[in-house]
């Protein structure tokens, strides 16, 4: 029983598939249309056309239109391969310059994947062939050129601008090139500068690229939009670090006053108390701040003037001075050391080491100093090796074990020269 019901239904099924589909007048108007279509592209060899339009008449009417379909897809699948092989003798034919014969069969090629490069090849040919038509073609092919060239196919541009061999039209031609070069080297020498972020160079160079051709490959406009973001970006990060180093530079300054004004406060109790000494180091502290400071200047000849005429004084100043270099407090280290040798109310006893330890200083600031100052560094030298005579002339030899081996190299060196 239930075997009986499938097969009603089955057959009733079937029964409804071949009942015809009622179509409005609308739709009857639009596959009339499209039958119509598909014959004047069938009667211009136009196969994949012919396709298109049975197969979108397919969709709504299958019952008519569907097999039609498929056997016109068939029927331009088979034409395409055909053209396939017409492409390749027309290539051929144009490499071995049978213009006539590349011609003929490139003509063949009506739809396709492969009609616009047929197409092409066809204008080179034309483009070769002598007689009326040789200029036409030329200007032809010199038309593709430039189409090719503002949308942006540099290739093809290229490739049909060498195709061009009247002599009236090659100077246009060669521009053509010549633009596509320019542009070429333009878009990667823009593309290094921001490799290198060198956003600005960049910019320049993508804009001389947009001016030469804003449809090239590699899209210069969309690249120039870029370094506007990055220009922005970089700008932005500069003013801030510039605002960060101000706010620094500030803090720092604020910094530097407030010690100042500690410095120069404790400077004032030790001297007030007659400790010359602490009082000297507060005032050089102040001026190793702010070296044109006036009262650190001031108080520091003050106490100079003072320790002068205090021999342990003198010494203490000589003791202080070793102890800087020491420290590498070379700078320091020479002015205490020059107090010391400067004194003219007497007789100094350590004459030789202050000398010694004079030159020591002097060179160390040479060896340290600014290689770009070049004079300042010659100076420090010539100064150096002054002290040292002085010190051999006090007999004076220094503790090797106390002195670093380069300032040991120098002394030893003036020493030979001297003796020269």
């Amino acid at each position: 029983m239930k075997t009986r019901q499938l097969g009603s239904l089955v057959i009733l099924a079937s029964l409804a598939l071949m009942v015809p589909v009622a179509h409005s007048d609308e739709q009857k108007d639009h596959l009339k249309d499209l039958e119509k279509q598909a014959k004047n592209a069938k009667d211009k060899g136009d196969l994949g056309q012919v396709a298109n339009y049975l197969c979108e008449a397919a969709n709504l009417d299958a019952s008519h239109y569907g097999k039609r379909c498929e056997r016109a897809r068939a029927d331009a699948e088979k034409k395409i391969q055909e053209f396939g092989k017409d492409l390749e003798a027309g290539k051929l034919e144009l490499q071995q310059k049978d213009f006539g014969g590349a011609i003929r069969d490139l003509s063949k090629i009506v739809f396709g994947p492969s009609r616009d490069e047929a197409q092409g090849l066809i204008l080179q040919a034309k483009a070769f062939l002598p007689g009326p038509d040789f200029e036409a073609a030329n200007q032809a092919v010199l038309r593709a050129a430039s189409v090719a060239y503002q949308r942006g196919n540099f290739d093809a541009a290229a490739t049909l601008a060498n195709e061009v061999h009247s002599a009236a039209l090659q100077p246009a031609a060669k521009q053509l090139l010549t633009n596509i070069k320019e542009y070429q080297d333009t878009m990667a020498r823009a593309a290094l500068l921001a490799q290198s972020a060198d956003y600005k160079g960049a910019h320049e160079a993508y804009a001389v690229a947009v001016k030469i051709n804003a449809n090239g490959p590699g899209s210069p406009a969309d690249k120039l939009r870029d370094m506007d973001a990055k220009l922005a970006s970089q700008a932005a990060e500069a003013a801030a670090k510039s605002q960060q180093a101000a706010e620094a530079a500030a803090a720092q300054k604020a910094e530097n006053a407030a010690k100042v004004k500690d410095g120069l406060t404790q400077a004032r109790r030790d001297e007030a108390k007659g400790d010359f000494k602490a009082a000297l180091q507060g005032f050089e502290g102040v001026l190793t701040l702010d070296g044109r400071q006036a009262e650190a200047l001031a108080g520091k000849r003050r106490i100079l003037t003072k320790l002068r005429s205090d021999s342990k004084a003198l010494v203490g100043s000589l003791e202080d001075g070793i102890r800087s270099y020491y420290s590498s407090r070379f700078e320091q280290a020479a002015d205490s050391i020059s107090d010391y040798l400067n004194n003219k109310n007497g007789a100094l006893q350590y004459k030789g080491a202050a000398h010694f330890y004079l030159g020591a200083s002097l060179l160390s600031e040479a060896i340290l100093a600014d290689p770009r100052d070049e004079a300042n560094a010659s100076s420090l030298r010539q100064s150096a090796e002054q002290q040292f005579a002085a010190a051999r002339q006090e007999k004076y030899k220094p503790v090797e074990s106390l002195v670093s081996p380069r300032i040991l190299e120098e002394w030893t060196k003036s020493a030979a020269s001297g003796d020269h």
